[in-house]
């Protein structure tokens, strides 16, 4: 006797999702006997062609659910026909829908191995992962949401799916519609390839969508303050009691060298008092490497303004970096300078302007900073007007005792 097989698409109207949309359901019929599945789609109820049993219309997203569905259908024709030839005795359709699962279970999805890769991340946040690097994780995962959401109209897509030309859509959907400046597209182009490389690793892709793909950041001018502008911040009245903290905070980072992330993790155990002289000695939350640095009278006054009484609670509880940020805009402008100051400005001066300003040696600056590469300490202390002006002095003392030599013309002119 032969079989009657036969797949319907349908949609359960009585499910709609947040967005408004309905999940399309597969069931698989052998003999009258039913079994159910999900196809991971959705649809508006009113784009289903019931008689179909698919999305009617030509837009982009109809042309795509269609094709997943005849996909689908295609699959679980091909697992009904293996269990006919493998299967002894009578084939079912949950015999064929636990084929299909099994199938299926194979093709990753973009969103859903993104998503379980920052649950993943998130679990080891404080052990070995950074906040900061979760939370740059989960921006792209949610801008790759929307993309697909919201300008393609798809719920997901499989890797297999994943082409230059999405690469092309996505790039200028952060760039021009969410308004990213260019490196922070960069960066997360290159948090997405990483996402990729990872599910490439992992057999889910099997050629690189990204090997023919270029994308670059851009040389940004690093903002620092001068010693006069260091002083006019210091000396300044904000007029609100979050101000004047935010600004302590911020000189005490131009006289340490230290990040945000550093600061906020400071207790009174990291600092010691040796041969007369205060050090704070740290680690690096970014790198781990080890900080020795001496507080000279600025800081020292700082940490004295707001030492706790325990030795265990963070000394300075920053607000966000962002607020930080607006704030020392705010501060910035009361002390009059026309200059885009974030807090890592901080790190930037001290690199710069009270350090290699004053002669310190690079090596020795790349130490205060904890940097394991010199090459990056060369990046943060890019060479000052005063640092040049003070070396070509040197050059000129130099030059001038030269020319006292008899050989050397008093008056060239």
């Amino acid at each position: 006797m032969r079989d009657t097989f036969r797949i319907l698409f349908y949609i359960k109207r009585n499910s709609p999702l947040r967005d408004g949309s309905v999940p399309v359901m597969g069931r698989i019929t052998i003999n009258g006997a039913r079994s159910q599945f999900s196809t991971h789609l959705s649809v508006p109820p009113e784009s289903w062609d019931v008689r179909q049993g698919r999305m009617s219309g030509r837009s982009r997203t109809a042309a795509h659910v269609n094709a997943r569905l005849e996909s689908i259908r295609f699959t679980v024709e091909r697992c009904y026909y293996d269990a006919r030839c493998y299967e002894r005795g009578e084939v079912t359709p949950e015999m064929v829908k636990e084929r299909f699962m099994g199938n299926i279970s194979s093709r990753e999805t973009l969103l859903g191995f993104f998503r379980r890769h920052n649950e993943e991340f998130e679990r080891m946040v404080g052990v070995s992962r950074s906040r900061a690097t979760y939370n740059k994780y989960r921006c792209v995962y949610l801008h790759l949401e929307r993309y697909l959401h919201e300008r393609l109209q798809w719920t997901d897509l499989e890797f297999s799916e994943l082409t230059h030309e999405f690469l092309v859509g996505f790039h200028a959907y952060i760039a021009c519609e969410c308004g990213h400046r260019k490196n922070t597209v960069w960066v997360y182009l290159t948090a997405l390839k990483h996402i990729v490389g990872l599910a490439r690793s992992r057999g889910y892709l099997d050629r690189d969508p990204f090997a023919d793909y270029r994308f670059k950041g851009e040389s940004v001018p690093r903002s620092i303050l001068s010693m006069e502008e260091i002083r006019r911040v210091a000396v300044l009245d904000p007029g609100s009691a979050m101000l004047r903290f935010i600004r302590d905070v911020f000189l005490f980072s131009c006289f340490t060298g230290l990040s945000y992330a550093d600061i906020g993790r400071l207790t009174m155990r990291n600092f010691e008092s040796s041969d007369g002289q205060l050090w704070l000695n740290t680690s690096r939350c970014k790198m781990g490497t080890s900080v020795s640095v001496r507080l000279f009278a600025v800081p020292r006054t700082i940490l004295h303004n707001y030492a706790p009484e325990s030795n265990d609670v963070p000394i300075f509880r920053l607000p966000s970096n962002g607020w930080c940020n607006h704030c020392l805009e705010r501060i910035m402008t009361l002390a009059g300078i026309h200059k885009r100051v974030t807090f890592h400005s901080a790190r930037h001066t001290f690199a710069t302007t009270v350090t290699l300003a004053q002669g310190v040696a690079i090596e020795t600056i790349g130490k205060l900073l904890g940097h394991k590469n010199i090459r990056t300490t060369q990046i943060y202390a890019s060479v000052t007007h005063s640092h040049l002006r003070c070396e070509l002095d040197r050059l000129e003392e130099r030059l001038e005792s030269v020319s006292e030599l008899d050989f050397i013309p008093k008056v060239l002119f």
